[in-house]
């Protein structure tokens, strides 16, 4: 297990790069190109599955594995240490460049506002969404027929509840904004979840094959 020194350098380090960390509008009707980043375990190893998937015919386009040793513990608020190197090089390996990453964690709604989508988006360089199945930190609020997720006062993400399973969280990850997560909702629903829930199927089933 990694000394309290140790997760506090890293816990410093997120810090810092939540200020880096960008906020902005992108138009919803542009995007087809998307990509589903998920880790699956085995052990003390990790493998990435990085599902290029196209919204517009609902189908995956490409997909790049990606196995290596985790070098890091589970600490809550500091997956990105375990999971952000895996997906970044599956991502690497992808034929094609998406124009917004799905990550399985959480962005903004973070006690440093830096989570595992955040902190992919940003070393990528890639517009990102994270998209979590359980709430990690902020409060719900409930207005106009939405839940979203507000930390600190602001509205940073989304509930959603799918035709069929749990609730999931939804929140901005890097140059992206609420109303993007909004937007795409509208437009695809339970079809927005495909590239993430082809990259854990794929992840697990790479993972536990040896």
């Amino acid at each position: 297990m990694a000394g309290d020194h140790v997760s506090r350098f890293f816990t410093d380090i997120q810090s810092a790069l939540s200020k880096l960390i960008v906020v902005s509008r992108m138009e919803a009707r542009l995007i087809d190109l998307v990509c589903g980043l998920d880790v699956s375990y085995k052990g003390e190893e990790g493998v990435a599955a990085a599902v290029l998937w196209s919204l517009k015919s609902g189908s995956m386009v490409d997909i790049s594995l990606y196995r290596g040793s985790v070098f890091f513990p589970y600490v809550p608020g500091l997956l990105y240490l375990r999971e952000a190197p895996l997906m970044l090089a599956a991502l690497r390996g992808l034929t094609a460049s998406p124009e917004l990453l799905l990550v399985d964690g959480h962005g903004l709604a973070h006690p440093r506002r830096a989570g595992l989508a955040s902190i992919v988006g940003l070393l990528s360089d890639k517009p990102s969404i994270g998209i979590a199945k359980s709430l990690l930190h902020g409060q719900i609020l409930s207005d106009e027929g939405s839940s979203y997720i507000v930390v600190g006062g602001e509205r940073v993400g989304l509930v959603y509840r799918p035709r069929a399973g749990r609730r999931i969280y939804l929140s901005v990850g890097h140059r992206t904004d609420l109303e993007l997560l909004k937007t795409l909702l509208g437009m695809f629903g339970d079809e927005l979840l495909g590239p993430l829930a082809r990259a854990h199927k794929e992840s697990k089933r790479a993972a536990s094959a040896n």
